[in-house]
């Protein structure tokens, strides 16, 4: 079943929308062909068609996270955050480890631009850079979240992170020395930036080996 619900996805999300829904028809009732029509619709949009489709598999599959973020990403990119929020909080409650899940849901908690979310928004993103620090989505998002809470030395730090990582150099070492100026000094954090500016370096060397 796993491997025909991915078929279906996978069409669903590569194929076009009207390719999807000749391949699988409206009288094909089987999981696979629910899911990746409801994928198709909410590509056209079609969210009157995709939305009680998706709400169908979850009745059916309530402990199934994917179907929870299908809901939750139709829902978003449609320009409904709020209401993402259940479906998103509900995929990541029944799959926690899940650092995919998590940076969708605190991207959503920070769009729906309630401040009352940030922090559970910056939870969510450390635990995806704990489990890959090099994740540049996550250290924009973080930084977005800590300046929209009024941690500038925080938002710095992590605006240095992805610089770095994207590596526009000066950027970064300009970001790290906000950061130096605003948070405690030889606290983790001011140590942190520290330990980009010597990394800038290193970049700085090896670009000027590579420019030779």
């Amino acid at each position: 079943e796993m491997h025909r619900r991915m078929r279906g996805k996978l069409f669903g999300f590569l194929e076009t929308p009207g390719r999807t829904l000749q391949r699988y028809r409206e009288d094909d009732k089987s999981l696979e062909a629910r899911y990746a029509r409801a994928i198709a619709y909410y590509r056209m949009p079609q969210l009157d068609k995709a939305l009680p489709l998706i709400d169908e598999l979850i009745a059916e599959r309530p402990r199934d996270p994917y179907f929870h973020e299908l809901k939750g990403q139709v829902l978003f990119e449609n320009g409904r955050a709020q209401e993402a929020l259940g479906p998103y909080r509900e995929a990541v409650r029944l799959l926690p480890n899940s650092e995919l899940l998590r940076q969708s849901l605190a991207q959503v908690e920070i769009e729906t631009g309630d401040p009352s979310l940030l922090e559970d928004a910056q939870e969510h993103l450390q635990f995806v850079l704990r489990v890959d620090r090099d994740d540049r989505f996550a250290w924009r998002l973080l930084a977005i979240a800590y300046g929209r809470a009024g941690n500038e030395g925080m938002a710095s730090l992590a605006q240095a992170e992805e610089a770095l990582l994207g590596g526009r150099v000066p950027e970064a070492v300009f970001h790290a020395g906000q950061a130096e100026r605003l948070l405690k000094r030889n606290g983790p954090a001011w140590l942190q930036a520290q330990d980009i500016k010597e990394r800038a370096s290193h970049v700085r060397v090896e670009q000027k080996k590579k420019q030779k």
